[in-house]
């Protein structure tokens, strides 16, 4: 029995590390791990048992002493390691090395997150082995992070195919969002579509943006270089319904409306169009007016009224690479430009000046450079400055006009008793000299979407979408010429096998010497 008590500690042994192997590899099967443990723990035991007196024996010897006194520092930088890893459990800090900032949520999903109210449920349908969910939980972790109504729940489809065919789903790595009686499915997760998904199934209902047509305007469906399609993209991304709306049809503006957006007509409104504009304005609506120079739509006087002036001339600005493409990056602190640095580039752009007028809160939003003018004369052969027509520096591009209600200001906490007739809406107007700036070619180019988004955003009194986008990941190969791959060649296969054998060889010399 004697000669077979050491084979018991080495079957022992070798069945612990089973067991953390199977743990590791097979974590879905805890029954292999747990009864590879088991069967250890019992031939460790035994050969204690069994053996005891020369374990005893052992102990006593200096070799031993020298082993445990080896172990107990394990175990010291062991625990230290351990202590370092709940503190970094329960204080998270993460940085952010990418180029981009793509692992750093945007603005928008923090602003948004943490205005959160409703518990959201993240139902993630993964497979225990798939590569791409730990992509999914780096960035689900930083969610929970911003917000403690989001719960998340793991589901391997392979090993529920009942839950997967009750949410109807074609596909593994979708999540499913659960907010009360709302759901909803993404099928190509990312921050974006994350937080659309959230949005979706916290909101009680969706807005609706109209796009006018019939004058020869941007259209939202058409996918070539000049079209709006991705503007309509954006625009959904954010839980938004987007129509199309020709005012010769209908007359008079949907009552469902939120916003009407004109996106650069290029023939005149008629009379009964402008009054149906101007009415929906007046009673509250919002209207955003992308007004391209050299096309007169006559919305001249409507504005006129409404606190805009409007000139027909093109903003040159000598500073820009092109003279006609100022790149403005001077905006008036205003929520839809609050946190805005990035700039936002207009292809060829007409000034927008404000008329004070009474009853009316006119704003410059956006202007091009100090070295700009607005050229009236743009038709001739020299582009110059005129004094006596231009405008000189500064020129706005983009005005906001909103018409508060005098009543409301002066009811004040009373006008939100039971009783009392709720506030009207406040009509709101955003006029900008250009609708090219967010066609499908330059939407994406630096600040363009998130400016015109914002300014929809701010239109519909959706406040909390007003930020910065989530980012997008950037291609960003590393290139080496010819002579740095030849280095990178010579150090890793040359010199530094080479240092580590002459190293290898003096150590051995020297120890020999002893």
């Amino acid at each position: 029995m004697k000669r077979t008590t050491p084979y018991l500690a080495w079957i022992g042994i070798t069945f612990g590390f089973v067991a953390l192997l199977l743990y590791i590899v097979i974590p879905q099967f805890p029954v292999w791990p747990m009864t590879f443990f088991i069967l250890s723990a019992l031939n460790l035991a035994t050969f204690v048992i069994v053996d005891r007196k020369n374990i005893r024996k052992a102990m006593n010897t200096r070799q031993v002493m020298y082993g445990m006194n080896a172990a107990v520092l394990i175990l010291v930088f062991t625990g230290i390691l351990i202590f370092l890893n709940i503190l970094a459990h329960r204080h998270k800090a993460r940085v952010d090395l990418t180029e981009t900032g793509y692992y750093t949520l945007a603005p928008q999903t923090e602003k948004v997150l943490s205005g959160l109210t409703r518990p959201v449920k993240i139902m993630a349908f993964y497979q225990v082995d798939d590569p791409v969910k730990k992509e999914f939980v780096q960035l689900v972790d930083g969610f929970r992070q911003l917000s403690d109504h989001i719960e998340i729940e793991f589901i391997d489809p392979i090993q529920s195919p009942t839950l997967s065919n009750q949410y109807g789903l074609k596909t593994d790595r979708t999540v499913v969002l659960q907010s009360g009686p709302q759901q909803d499915k993404i099928e190509n997760v990312t921050e974006e579509s994350l937080l659309n998904g959230i949005l979706s199934v916290t909101r009680d209902g969706q807005k609706k943006v109209y796009f006018i047509g019939g004058h020869g305007e941007k259209d939202i469906e058409d996918q070539e270089k000049a079209g709006f399609s991705k503007v309509r993209e954006g625009l959904e991304k954010n839980n938004f319904k987007v129509g199309s709306l020709f005012l010769l049809q209908t007359e008079s503006i949907p009552e469902d409306a939120d916003l009407v957006v004109l996106p650069g007509p290029k023939k005149k409104l008629q009379e009964k169009e402008l009054q149906a504009l101007e009415t929906y304005l007046s009673r509250g609506g919002s209207v955003f007016l992308l007004l391209d120079p050299q096309f007169d739509a006559g919305l001249k006087d409507m504005l006129g009224r409404w606190g805009v002036a409007l000139k027909d001339d093109i903003v040159v600005d000598p500073n820009s690479l092109n003279l006609a493409i100022p790149i403005v990056q001077r905006f008036v602190k205003h929520a839809i430009t609050q946190d805005f640095t990035m700039p936002v580039i207009f292809p060829l752009v007409r000034s927008i000046s404000p008329i004070e007028t009474e009853g009316l809160t006119v704003t410059q939003l956006a202007f091009a450079s100090d070295s700009s003018w607005s050229e009236v004369n743009y038709k001739g052969e020299n582009v110059e400055y005129d004094p006596g027509e231009d405008l000189k520096g500064n020129v706005p591009v983009a005005v906001v006009v909103t018409k508060p209600d005098p009543g409301t200001k002066e009811s004040g906490p009373d006008s939100s008793q039971p009783g009392k007739e709720p506030p009207a809406r406040e009509p709101r107007l955003v006029v900008v000299g250009d609708s090219d700036f967010v066609a499908n070619t330059t939407f994406s180019t630096y600040g363009n979407s998130d400016f015109f988004l914002n300014t929809a955003s701010w239109l519909m009194e959706e406040e909390e979408l007003i930020s910065i986008r989530p980012h997008e990941r950037k291609y960003s190969p590393l290139t080496l010429t010819r002579p740095q791959r030849n280095l990178v060649l010579v150090t890793g296969m040359v010199i530094l096998p080479m240092l580590t054998a002459v190293l290898g060889v003096r150590i051995w010399w020297k120890r020999r010497s002893l």
